[in-house]
């Protein structure tokens, strides 16, 4: 039948289109970076700091296209939340699937996941809360962030499938400049944890006031919560541009195979921009 015809036709077109699922394992990274549908280099860093003003204006009920005004629409919110975490989820769970030759891009794909469902459950719960509270758009970051606990496994999987493969391309110069220079920074997050540490518990040894024993653990929380935040914001970006210069693809653009799911990740995850 004609029709049935056309339609089989269709279909065939559009499979063509869509990335290998089950690709062969390619002797270099570029050649594994065929199944990587998700966005690195600088488009991956424009992404996340967009995705984490968006976090940090949900955080405090404000709109991200205008910060002055608190989000009152929170139906259309959690829909646009709810679109932008299933878009996004769906796209990278694909990459995870079809990145499965190669376990180092696969963590690296559950790490833009975990960042996918951080964004987007952020979001949903943000207009819940809202619609909860009357639509007054109270702020609600005691609540709203303790999404990170779902990025923050996902975080440590990816970078260390990420440290796997800077291993194995400490060779490129730039690349070996950037890993010292962000656990540089890291180092010295984690020298004011020790230094603060060592301050707070020299005070308490010459102290006999209880309250010195307080700030030893006001110093070294503090300490920790410092390096852990610079550690969780700065891993990112440091992934962004690592995966960039390996593949010697420092914009991070897509290649013809997967640029339709690549632009679809990109704008599904800025869905959460427009809470209004």
């Amino acid at each position: 039948m004609p029709v049935v015809r056309q339609a089989a036709e269709l279909v065939a077109r559009f499979t063509l289109k869509l990335p290998n699922i089950t690709p062969q394992k390619g002797t270099t990274l570029i050649e594994e970076m065929r199944c990587y549908s998700l966005p690195y280099g600088a488009m991956g860093f424009v992404s996340h700091v967009l995705t984490y003003y968006a976090i940090a204006c949900l955080w405090a009920a404000r709109s991200p296209l205008w910060p002055a005004r608190r989000v009152k629409y929170s139906k259309f919110d959690l829909i646009l939340g709810i679109l932008g975490v299933i878009i996004s989820s769906g796209i990278a769970i694909f990459t995870i699937v079809s990145c499965k030759n190669s376990w180092q891009l696969l963590v690296i794909a559950v790490w833009k996941m975990s960042m996918s469902l951080l964004n987007g459950c952020t979001a949903i719960h943000a207009a819940h809360l809202a619609m909860k509270d009357g639509y007054k758009a109270v702020a609600h970051p005691e609540k709203t962030a303790w999404w990170i606990l779902l990025y923050v496994p996902g975080m440590f999987a990816g970078i260390s499938g990420l440290m796997s493969l800077v291993v194995q391309h400490l060779d490129n110069v730039g690349l070996r400049k950037l890993t010292i220079a962000f656990y540089s920074i890291i180092g010295i997050g984690v020298l004011i944890f020790l230094i603060g540490m060592f301050r707070g518990a020299s005070r308490k040894v010459k102290s006999v006031d209880d309250d010195d024993g307080e700030k030893v653990w006001y110093w070294g929380i503090g300490g920790f919560g410092f390096s852990f935040t610079l550690f969780t914001i700065l891993a990112a970006f440091y992934g962004d541009w690592a995966l960039g210069m390996m593949v010697h693809n420092l914009v991070g653009l897509p290649s013809g195979d997967s640029s339709g799911l690549y632009w679809s990740y990109w704008l599904a995850k800025r869905l959460t921009l427009f809470s209004w």
